[in-house]
């Protein structure tokens, strides 16, 4: 079948149409509001094509019906007979010269047509691939983070229905022993937590005196020479301690000791200075540590009652900050213990 030239130059157009076509879509993304916009021209054109096959029945029926009352009815008279053969040959020829709105049987627009809409639909398929898949991550995550919950309470769920068979179990050999037998079970099981507890504590002891002469002693020292507060220098060096500090609490510089003539007097001299220096040293750490350990002891043995402050230091002053102890609320040279137990006990 060849095709016109007509023919030919419309199809370029439209390829050149639906290429431009194509390139403004693809610097704009698609939306929701262009999908109802590319859906709603289709409705519009699909409900012109639907009107104009309408009026092109009509039309066709109107001939029919014409055709039936004047066409057909064969007549007599030869010159109606002519009449109406010209009347039929004029319309052949008006519906020969009119211009066909549809495309003929062998034109290739639907197939491109179809191409179209197939490259529309390919385009939307990804753009919804890339949805699906931002969503099926989302709820991969969420399925990751359900799974865990599961597993915790699957995990709750059988430690309850351990200690509930446990208690259980507890009560029923309680029902079977006699009050003396409970009596015994009970004081048994109570000095094996006294046991544990005394050894836990003896535990807590060793390492509470380890940090205070290794730690917090030398750090306590410096705050009552006028240093830092304990807990801002966690490490105060002995050369700091034996300098001192400034009014502002700032380490001093190390004096540098004058040189004596004799060479033998002064290693005599620098040997006894670090004796000195070294005792000096030790007695500010112990005596800071000491007066630690009296203190607490002494909190210790008055339970809730107030201890009496022999003067205001730096131990005293670290326990309450770190809200082991209280001032009385008149009386700063009085200290106990915060009752951390009230509330669990209560």
């Amino acid at each position: 079948m060849e095709v016109s030239e007509d023919t030919v130059q419309r199809i370029q157009e439209f390829v050149q149409n639906r290429q431009a076509a194509e390139k403004e879509s693809a610097r704009e993304p698609l939306r929701a509001t262009n999908l109802q916009a590319y859906a709603h021209r289709l409705d519009e054109t699909l409900r012109e094509l639907q009107e104009q096959v309408q009026r092109q029945e009509d039309e066709l029926n109107k001939l029919r019906e014409i055709g039936s009352h004047g066409l057909l009815d064969i007549s007599n008279d030869p010159w109606v007979r002519v009449a109406q053969a010209r009347r039929a040959k004029k319309a052949y020829d008006s519906l020969l010269q009119s211009e066909d709105e549809l495309p003929p049987t062998g034109s290739i627009l639907p197939s491109l047509l179809a191409v179209a809409d197939t490259s529309q639909l390919i385009k939307e398929s990804k753009v919804s691939v890339t949805v699906t898949a931002e969503k099926l991550s989302t709820d991969r995550e969420r399925l990751r983070v359900e799974e865990a919950n599961l597993r915790d309470s699957r995990a709750i769920a059988s430690g309850l229905r351990e200690r509930i068979q446990q208690i259980r179990s507890t009560n029923a050999r309680k029902q079977k022993q006699t009050p003396s037998q409970v009596a015994q079970d009970v004081a048994k099981e109570q000095k094996k937590k006294n046991k544990e507890l005394d050894r836990a504590s003896a535990a807590l002891k060793v390492s509470l005196d380890s940090f205070i002469d290794e730690t917090l002693a030398p750090m306590l020292a410096a705050e009552d020479l006028g240093g830092p507060t304990v807990g801002d220098a966690l490490e105060v060096s002995d050369a700091t301690l034996k300098a001192g500090y400034t009014a502002h609490g700032n380490p001093k510089k190390p004096k540098q000791p004058a040189e004596p003539e004799n060479g033998a007097q002064q290693r005599i001299d620098q040997f006894l200075q670090r004796n000195n220096d070294s005792l000096n040293l030790t007695n500010k750490r112990e005596a800071a540590a000491t007066e630690v350990h009296e203190l607490l002891d002494a909190l210790l043995e008055a339970g809730n009652s107030y201890v009496d402050l022999k003067r205001d230091s730096a131990a005293s002053r670290f326990l309450v900050r770190s809200k082991v102890a209280q001032f009385h609320p008149r009386d700063a040279r009085r200290l106990r213990l915060i009752d951390f137990g009230r509330s669990l006990g209560n």
